[in-house]
Protein backbone atom coordinates (compact mmCIF):
# COMPACT_ATOMS: atom_id res chain seq x y z
CA UNK A 1 0.00 0.00 0.00
CA UNK A 2 1.12 3.59 -0.94
CA UNK A 3 2.59 5.87 1.50
CA UNK A 4 -0.01 8.36 0.27
CA UNK A 5 -2.39 6.46 2.80
CA UNK A 6 -0.75 7.82 5.57
CA UNK A 7 -1.11 10.93 7.34
CA UNK A 8 2.00 13.27 6.27
CA UNK A 9 3.18 10.81 3.47
CA UNK A 10 5.90 13.55 2.16
CA UNK A 11 6.92 14.07 5.72
CA UNK A 12 7.31 10.09 6.70
CA UNK A 13 8.65 9.93 3.39
CA UNK A 14 11.41 12.43 3.97
CA UNK A 15 11.87 10.68 7.68
CA UNK A 16 12.53 7.02 6.46
CA UNK A 17 14.90 8.52 3.50
CA UNK A 18 16.71 10.13 6.29
CA UNK A 19 16.93 6.59 8.50
CA UNK A 20 18.16 4.58 5.96
CA UNK A 21 20.96 6.47 5.41
CA UNK A 22 21.86 6.25 9.06
CA UNK A 23 20.56 9.40 10.39
CA UNK A 24 18.30 10.53 13.63
CA UNK A 25 15.61 12.37 13.13
CA UNK A 26 13.70 14.99 15.50
CA UNK A 27 10.02 16.05 15.09
CA UNK A 28 8.82 19.16 17.02
CA UNK A 29 5.11 20.11 16.98
CA UNK A 30 2.48 21.75 19.63
CA UNK A 31 0.35 19.33 21.00
CA UNK A 32 -2.70 18.18 19.24
CA UNK A 33 -0.77 18.37 15.92
CA UNK A 34 -0.74 14.98 15.01
CA UNK A 35 3.05 14.15 16.38
CA UNK A 36 1.52 10.87 17.83
CA UNK A 37 -0.32 9.97 14.78
CA UNK A 38 3.22 10.44 12.75
CA UNK A 39 4.83 8.23 14.93
CA UNK A 40 2.28 5.67 15.11
CA UNK A 41 2.32 5.40 11.36
CA UNK A 42 6.10 5.49 11.06
CA UNK A 43 6.00 2.32 12.95
CA UNK A 44 3.27 0.48 11.27
CA UNK A 45 3.58 -2.19 8.35
CA UNK A 46 3.63 0.98 5.20
CA UNK A 47 6.20 2.64 6.59
CA UNK A 48 8.18 -0.46 6.88
CA UNK A 49 8.05 -1.76 3.65
CA UNK A 50 9.26 1.18 2.19
CA UNK A 51 12.09 1.64 4.90
CA UNK A 52 12.70 -2.30 3.47
CA UNK A 53 12.84 -1.26 -0.08
CA UNK A 54 15.27 2.17 0.51
CA UNK A 55 17.73 0.16 2.37
CA UNK A 56 17.30 -3.19 1.26
CA UNK A 57 17.08 -4.63 4.60
CA UNK A 58 14.81 -4.49 6.96
CA UNK A 59 13.97 -2.54 10.08
CA UNK A 60 12.27 -3.13 13.42
CA UNK A 61 10.48 0.87 13.69
CA UNK A 62 9.27 0.73 17.46
CA UNK A 63 7.18 3.09 18.76
CA UNK A 64 7.63 4.12 22.35
CA UNK A 65 5.44 6.37 24.05
CA UNK A 66 7.36 8.07 26.69
CA UNK A 67 4.18 8.95 28.68
CA UNK A 68 3.85 5.13 29.78
CA UNK A 69 6.74 5.55 32.30
CA UNK A 70 6.24 4.73 35.54
CA UNK A 71 8.07 7.75 36.65
CA UNK A 72 10.30 10.52 35.25
CA UNK A 73 13.93 9.24 35.61
CA UNK A 74 16.55 7.04 33.55
CA UNK A 75 15.17 3.64 34.96
CA UNK A 76 11.93 4.16 34.01
CA UNK A 77 12.75 5.43 30.61
CA UNK A 78 14.99 2.42 30.02
CA UNK A 79 12.04 -0.24 30.86
CA UNK A 80 9.55 1.96 29.00
CA UNK A 81 11.83 1.04 26.33
CA UNK A 82 12.06 -2.09 26.81
CA UNK A 83 8.88 -3.08 27.53
CA UNK A 84 7.90 -1.78 24.21
CA UNK A 85 10.75 -3.26 22.26
CA UNK A 86 9.00 -6.64 24.00
CA UNK A 87 5.66 -6.00 22.80
CA UNK A 88 6.51 -5.75 19.37
CA UNK A 89 9.74 -8.05 19.25
CA UNK A 90 7.40 -11.44 19.51
CA UNK A 91 7.16 -13.34 16.21
CA UNK A 92 9.34 -11.27 14.35
CA UNK A 93 12.87 -11.84 16.10
CA UNK A 94 13.98 -15.40 17.29
CA UNK A 95 12.86 -16.37 20.55
CA UNK A 96 16.09 -16.64 22.25
CA UNK A 97 16.79 -13.41 21.76
CA UNK A 98 13.42 -12.61 22.91
CA UNK A 99 14.00 -13.87 26.02
CA UNK A 100 17.34 -12.42 26.53
CA UNK A 101 15.58 -9.46 26.70
CA UNK A 102 12.93 -10.11 28.65
CA UNK A 103 15.47 -11.03 31.33
CA UNK A 104 17.21 -7.83 31.33
CA UNK A 105 13.61 -5.62 31.25
CA UNK A 106 13.16 -7.72 34.44
CA UNK A 107 16.68 -6.37 35.50
CA UNK A 108 16.06 -2.86 34.71
CA UNK A 109 12.84 -3.36 36.95
CA UNK A 110 14.21 -4.77 39.69
CA UNK A 111 17.22 -2.33 39.70
CA UNK A 112 18.25 -0.67 42.95
CA UNK A 113 20.29 2.25 41.39
CA UNK A 114 20.37 3.82 38.10
CA UNK A 115 23.88 2.28 37.14
CA UNK A 116 22.31 -1.45 37.55
CA UNK A 117 19.33 -0.32 35.16
CA UNK A 118 21.69 1.18 32.70
CA UNK A 119 24.12 -1.51 32.47
CA UNK A 120 21.01 -3.82 32.29
CA UNK A 121 19.84 -1.34 28.95
CA UNK A 122 22.67 -1.41 27.39
CA UNK A 123 23.04 -4.89 27.27
CA UNK A 124 19.50 -5.46 25.92
CA UNK A 125 20.26 -3.07 22.95
CA UNK A 126 23.47 -4.63 22.27
CA UNK A 127 22.25 -8.19 22.35
CA UNK A 128 19.81 -6.85 19.76
CA UNK A 129 21.67 -4.68 17.82
CA UNK A 130 24.28 -7.98 17.59
CA UNK A 131 21.86 -11.04 17.48
CA UNK A 132 19.21 -9.00 14.73
CA UNK A 133 19.36 -9.79 10.95
CA UNK A 134 17.55 -5.59 10.66
CA UNK A 135 17.88 -2.08 11.61
CA UNK A 136 16.40 -1.17 15.12
CA UNK A 137 15.04 2.36 15.10
CA UNK A 138 13.50 3.29 18.47
CA UNK A 139 10.46 5.90 18.02
CA UNK A 140 10.59 7.91 20.92
CA UNK A 141 7.47 9.96 21.23
CA UNK A 142 5.90 12.00 23.95
CA UNK A 143 10.30 12.47 24.84
CA UNK A 144 9.95 16.16 26.26
CA UNK A 145 9.52 15.39 30.11
CA UNK A 146 11.58 12.77 29.89
CA UNK A 147 14.73 14.32 28.11
CA UNK A 148 14.30 17.52 30.09
CA UNK A 149 14.89 15.30 32.93
CA UNK A 150 16.91 13.03 32.24
CA UNK A 151 20.91 13.45 33.91
CA UNK A 152 23.47 13.81 31.53
CA UNK A 153 25.39 10.31 32.21
CA UNK A 154 22.02 8.53 30.60
CA UNK A 155 22.03 10.55 27.65
CA UNK A 156 25.74 10.03 26.83
CA UNK A 157 24.77 6.33 27.58
CA UNK A 158 21.95 6.44 24.68
CA UNK A 159 24.94 8.55 21.95
CA UNK A 160 27.38 5.77 23.26
CA UNK A 161 24.90 3.23 21.83
CA UNK A 162 24.01 4.71 18.95
CA UNK A 163 27.54 5.41 18.11
CA UNK A 164 28.74 1.78 18.66
CA UNK A 165 26.12 0.45 16.25
CA UNK A 166 25.96 3.79 14.06
CA UNK A 167 24.90 1.08 10.98
CA UNK A 168 22.09 -0.43 13.13
CA UNK A 169 20.58 1.90 15.36
CA UNK A 170 18.92 5.11 14.84
CA UNK A 171 16.17 7.43 17.04
CA UNK A 172 13.52 9.36 16.24
CA UNK A 173 11.99 11.69 18.78
CA UNK A 174 8.92 13.81 18.81
CA UNK A 175 9.09 16.76 21.23
CA UNK A 176 7.35 20.05 21.37
CA UNK A 177 10.35 21.96 20.56
CA UNK A 178 14.29 21.17 19.80
CA UNK A 179 16.14 19.72 22.45
CA UNK A 180 18.51 22.18 23.44
CA UNK A 181 15.21 24.27 23.74
CA UNK A 182 13.90 22.32 25.98
CA UNK A 183 16.95 22.15 28.03
CA UNK A 184 17.35 26.11 28.08
CA UNK A 185 20.55 25.32 26.35
CA UNK A 186 22.50 27.65 23.43
CA UNK A 187 24.39 24.75 22.06
CA UNK A 188 23.52 21.05 21.62
CA UNK A 189 24.49 18.27 23.80
CA UNK A 190 26.07 14.91 22.92
CA UNK A 191 22.86 13.95 22.53
CA UNK A 192 20.66 16.67 20.98
CA UNK A 193 23.38 16.73 18.31
CA UNK A 194 22.34 13.50 16.68
CA UNK A 195 19.72 15.41 15.57
CA UNK A 196 20.91 19.26 14.80
CA UNK A 197 20.75 18.49 10.90
CA UNK A 198 17.52 16.75 10.56
CA UNK A 199 14.59 18.73 12.36
CA UNK A 200 11.12 18.64 11.40
CA UNK A 201 8.36 20.80 12.31
CA UNK A 202 4.46 19.03 11.69
CA UNK A 203 3.10 20.16 8.65
CA UNK A 204 -0.39 21.21 8.45
CA UNK A 205 -3.04 18.62 7.75
CA UNK A 206 -3.76 18.98 3.83
CA UNK A 207 -7.64 19.51 2.79
CA UNK A 208 -7.79 15.87 1.51
CA UNK A 209 -6.40 14.74 5.03
CA UNK A 210 -8.26 16.67 6.99
CA UNK A 211 -11.05 15.88 5.06
CA UNK A 212 -10.44 12.12 5.79
CA UNK A 213 -9.85 13.30 9.36
CA UNK A 214 -13.74 14.07 9.63
CA UNK A 215 -15.12 11.19 7.61
CA UNK A 216 -13.23 9.31 10.12
CA UNK A 217 -14.80 10.88 12.76
CA UNK A 218 -18.53 9.62 11.65
CA UNK A 219 -20.48 12.74 12.87
CA UNK A 220 -24.08 11.79 11.63
CA UNK A 221 -24.71 16.14 12.20
CA UNK A 222 -21.59 17.06 10.00
CA UNK A 223 -23.31 17.89 6.85
CA UNK A 224 -21.29 18.77 3.59
CA UNK A 225 -21.63 22.56 4.16
CA UNK A 226 -20.42 22.47 8.27
CA UNK A 227 -17.82 20.13 7.03
CA UNK A 228 -16.76 23.05 4.87
CA UNK A 229 -16.67 25.48 6.95
CA UNK A 230 -14.56 23.35 9.78
CA UNK A 231 -12.12 22.58 7.11
CA UNK A 232 -11.89 26.78 6.15
CA UNK A 233 -11.41 27.97 10.17
CA UNK A 234 -8.90 25.32 11.47
CA UNK A 235 -6.10 25.75 9.30
CA UNK A 236 -5.15 22.14 8.87
CA UNK A 237 -4.66 22.01 12.92
CA UNK A 238 -6.31 18.65 13.83
CA UNK A 239 -7.13 19.56 17.31
CA UNK A 240 -8.92 22.24 16.93
CA UNK A 241 -10.63 20.76 13.74
CA UNK A 242 -12.03 18.23 15.67
CA UNK A 243 -12.97 20.61 18.25
CA UNK A 244 -14.88 22.59 15.59
CA UNK A 245 -16.56 19.46 14.02
CA UNK A 246 -17.66 17.79 17.08
CA UNK A 247 -19.85 21.77 17.59
CA UNK A 248 -20.72 21.69 14.22
CA UNK A 249 -22.11 18.60 14.30
CA UNK A 250 -24.11 18.82 17.12
CA UNK A 251 -26.26 21.42 15.65
CA UNK A 252 -30.33 20.65 15.12
CA UNK A 253 -30.49 19.26 11.50
CA UNK A 254 -32.51 22.27 10.87
CA UNK A 255 -30.29 24.85 12.36
CA UNK A 256 -30.25 28.31 9.71
CA UNK A 257 -27.98 30.31 11.96
CA UNK A 258 -24.39 31.21 10.80
CA UNK A 259 -22.02 28.27 10.77
CA UNK A 260 -18.93 30.10 11.16
CA UNK A 261 -20.13 31.91 14.31
CA UNK A 262 -20.92 29.38 15.24
CA UNK A 263 -17.51 27.84 15.14
CA UNK A 264 -15.66 30.42 16.31
CA UNK A 265 -17.44 30.87 19.72
CA UNK A 266 -17.91 27.12 20.61
CA UNK A 267 -16.39 26.25 23.98
CA UNK A 268 -14.57 23.31 22.56
CA UNK A 269 -12.60 25.59 20.00
CA UNK A 270 -11.95 28.34 22.65
CA UNK A 271 -10.11 25.45 24.98
CA UNK A 272 -8.35 24.12 21.53
CA UNK A 273 -7.05 27.78 21.17
CA UNK A 274 -6.14 28.08 24.94
CA UNK A 275 -3.88 24.78 25.04
CA UNK A 276 -1.91 26.45 22.01
CA UNK A 277 -1.86 29.40 23.92
CA UNK A 278 -0.99 27.37 26.96
CA UNK A 279 2.14 26.32 25.35
CA UNK A 280 3.74 29.40 23.99
CA UNK A 281 6.44 31.42 25.71
CA UNK A 282 5.81 34.97 27.11
CA UNK A 283 7.75 36.36 23.29
CA UNK A 284 6.02 34.87 21.64
CA UNK A 285 2.57 35.01 22.86
CA UNK A 286 3.26 38.87 22.40
CA UNK A 287 4.36 38.57 18.85
CA UNK A 288 1.32 36.88 18.08
CA UNK A 289 -1.01 39.24 19.58
CA UNK A 290 0.74 41.85 17.64
CA UNK A 291 0.47 40.55 14.26
CA UNK A 292 -3.26 39.28 15.53
CA UNK A 293 -4.29 43.01 16.27
CA UNK A 294 -2.35 44.68 13.26
CA UNK A 295 -1.63 42.50 10.44
CA UNK A 296 1.01 45.21 8.94
CA UNK A 297 2.92 45.07 12.35
CA UNK A 298 6.85 43.83 11.42
CA UNK A 299 8.09 41.16 13.85
CA UNK A 300 11.69 40.19 14.18
CA UNK A 301 12.45 37.29 11.99
CA UNK A 302 14.15 35.12 14.72
CA UNK A 303 10.87 34.84 16.59
CA UNK A 304 8.96 34.94 12.49
CA UNK A 305 10.63 31.74 12.12
CA UNK A 306 10.04 30.30 15.79
CA UNK A 307 6.28 31.03 14.72
CA UNK A 308 5.99 29.07 11.70
CA UNK A 309 8.14 26.29 12.68
CA UNK A 310 5.81 25.73 15.13
CA UNK A 311 2.83 26.27 12.13
CA UNK A 312 1.58 29.25 14.16
CA UNK A 313 1.82 31.55 11.02
CA UNK A 314 2.13 31.69 7.58
CA UNK A 315 2.39 33.57 4.88
CA UNK A 316 2.28 36.42 7.62
CA UNK A 317 -1.15 35.55 8.93
CA UNK A 318 -1.77 33.34 12.13
CA UNK A 319 -2.79 29.99 10.65
CA UNK A 320 -6.24 29.87 11.41
CA UNK A 321 -9.01 32.44 11.88
CA UNK A 322 -10.38 31.09 15.01
CA UNK A 323 -7.15 31.31 16.62
CA UNK A 324 -6.57 34.85 15.70
CA UNK A 325 -9.87 35.85 16.87
CA UNK A 326 -8.77 34.11 19.94
CA UNK A 327 -5.26 36.12 20.00
CA UNK A 328 -7.12 39.22 19.13
CA UNK A 329 -9.92 39.34 21.87
CA UNK A 330 -6.97 38.11 24.36
CA UNK A 331 -5.11 40.97 22.95
CA UNK A 332 -7.74 43.72 23.64
CA UNK A 333 -8.28 42.34 27.03
CA UNK A 334 -10.98 42.87 29.36
CA UNK A 335 -12.18 44.91 32.32
CA UNK A 336 -12.29 42.17 35.07
CA UNK A 337 -13.46 42.58 38.55
CA UNK A 338 -11.60 42.46 42.09
CA UNK A 339 -14.01 40.57 43.34
CA UNK A 340 -15.96 37.71 41.67
CA UNK A 341 -16.09 35.05 39.28
CA UNK A 342 -15.39 36.56 35.31
CA UNK A 343 -15.72 34.62 32.01
CA UNK A 344 -14.82 35.86 28.84
CA UNK A 345 -17.36 34.51 26.51
CA UNK A 346 -14.88 35.53 23.12
CA UNK A 347 -11.52 33.63 24.54
CA UNK A 348 -12.69 31.64 27.15
CA UNK A 349 -10.77 32.76 29.54
CA UNK A 350 -12.20 32.97 33.80
CA UNK A 351 -10.64 35.31 35.90
CA UNK A 352 -11.70 34.69 40.02
CA UNK A 353 -11.28 37.55 42.10
CA UNK A 354 -9.29 39.22 39.45
CA UNK A 355 -6.78 36.25 39.17
CA UNK A 356 -6.98 34.06 35.81
CA UNK A 357 -7.44 30.14 36.73
CA UNK A 358 -5.88 27.53 35.03
CA UNK A 359 -7.54 26.31 31.56
CA UNK A 360 -10.90 24.42 32.01
CA UNK A 361 -11.30 21.21 30.12
CA UNK A 362 -14.37 21.08 27.60
CA UNK A 363 -16.90 19.71 30.05
CA UNK A 364 -16.19 22.28 32.49
CA UNK A 365 -16.13 25.05 30.49
CA UNK A 366 -19.94 24.24 29.18
CA UNK A 367 -20.82 23.83 32.56
CA UNK A 368 -19.12 27.30 33.99
CA UNK A 369 -21.01 29.11 30.96
CA UNK A 370 -24.39 27.26 31.74
CA UNK A 371 -24.04 28.57 35.19
CA UNK A 372 -22.71 31.85 34.56
CA UNK A 373 -25.15 32.67 32.01
CA UNK A 374 -27.86 32.17 35.17
CA UNK A 375 -25.97 33.69 38.13
CA UNK A 376 -27.64 33.71 40.72
CA UNK A 377 -30.28 31.13 39.70
CA UNK A 378 -30.79 27.81 41.01
CA UNK A 379 -30.00 25.21 37.81
CA UNK A 380 -31.13 21.73 38.34
CA UNK A 381 -29.75 18.87 37.12
CA UNK A 382 -32.08 17.53 34.09
CA UNK A 383 -30.52 21.32 32.73
CA UNK A 384 -26.97 20.59 33.59
CA UNK A 385 -27.06 17.50 31.20
CA UNK A 386 -29.13 18.94 28.56
CA UNK A 387 -26.71 21.88 28.37
CA UNK A 388 -23.11 20.55 29.28
CA UNK A 389 -23.78 17.01 27.66
CA UNK A 390 -26.43 17.57 25.36
CA UNK A 391 -30.32 15.73 25.38
CA UNK A 392 -29.03 12.26 23.65
CA UNK A 393 -27.57 11.86 27.38
CA UNK A 394 -30.14 12.21 29.29
CA UNK A 395 -30.12 8.35 30.26
CA UNK A 396 -26.57 7.78 30.57
CA UNK A 397 -25.04 11.11 32.47
CA UNK A 398 -25.87 9.89 36.44
CA UNK A 399 -26.12 12.30 39.67
CA UNK A 400 -22.99 11.07 40.34
CA UNK A 401 -21.18 12.27 37.16
CA UNK A 402 -22.79 15.41 37.50
CA UNK A 403 -21.40 15.77 41.19
CA UNK A 404 -17.68 14.72 39.69
CA UNK A 405 -17.65 17.47 37.10
CA UNK A 406 -18.93 20.17 39.69
CA UNK A 407 -17.27 19.29 41.46
CA UNK A 408 -13.75 19.13 39.42
CA UNK A 409 -14.80 22.66 38.38
CA UNK A 410 -15.28 23.83 42.27
CA UNK A 411 -11.59 22.68 42.88
CA UNK A 412 -10.62 25.24 39.89
CA UNK A 413 -12.41 28.49 40.60
CA UNK A 414 -12.65 27.91 44.66
CA UNK A 415 -9.57 28.97 46.85
CA UNK A 416 -11.15 26.31 49.64
CA UNK A 417 -13.43 23.87 47.64
CA UNK A 418 -14.57 22.29 50.92
CA UNK A 419 -16.08 25.95 51.57
CA UNK A 420 -16.95 27.24 48.47
CA UNK A 421 -18.08 31.09 48.14
CA UNK A 422 -19.46 30.99 44.90
CA UNK A 423 -20.89 27.66 43.44
CA UNK A 424 -22.79 26.75 45.75
CA UNK A 425 -24.66 23.51 46.15
CA UNK A 426 -28.38 23.25 46.77
CA UNK A 427 -28.81 19.57 48.55
CA UNK A 428 -31.90 17.63 46.16
CA UNK A 429 -32.09 20.71 44.16
CA UNK A 430 -29.06 21.72 42.08
CA UNK A 431 -26.39 24.46 42.02
CA UNK A 432 -26.09 28.25 42.34
CA UNK A 433 -22.84 30.43 41.03
CA UNK A 434 -22.94 33.51 42.95
CA UNK A 435 -22.17 36.96 41.54
CA UNK A 436 -20.91 37.75 44.90
CA UNK A 437 -19.28 35.45 47.05
CA UNK A 438 -21.35 33.98 49.74
CA UNK A 439 -21.16 35.70 53.13
CA UNK A 440 -19.60 39.01 51.07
Amino acid sequence: MALSTLPFPSLIERVLQDLTNGRCVSLIGLSNTGKSTFMRALAGPQAGERYHRLRGKPGLLIYVDCNRAVAISAQAFYEVVLRSLLENLEGRVPATLVEKVRQHHEAVTEAENAFTASLAFNLALTELCEGLEQDLLLLLDEFDEIYTSLEERALLNMRALRDRFRDRLAYVVATLRTLPQLRHQEVEDEFAELFSRFIYALPPLRDKEADELLKGLKLKGLTAARRAVCLRLAGGHPGLLVALAQALAGLPKDWQGDLEAMARGAPGARVECLKIWSQLHQEEQAALTSLALDVQAGLPPKTLQVLERLGLVRAGRLFSPVFESFVARRGRGARVAEEGVYLDPDSGDVWVDGVRIPVLTDLEFRLLNLLYERRDKLTDKYRIVTGVWGEEYLGDVDDARVEKLVSRLRSKIEPDPANPRYLITQRGRGYKLLSTPRGG
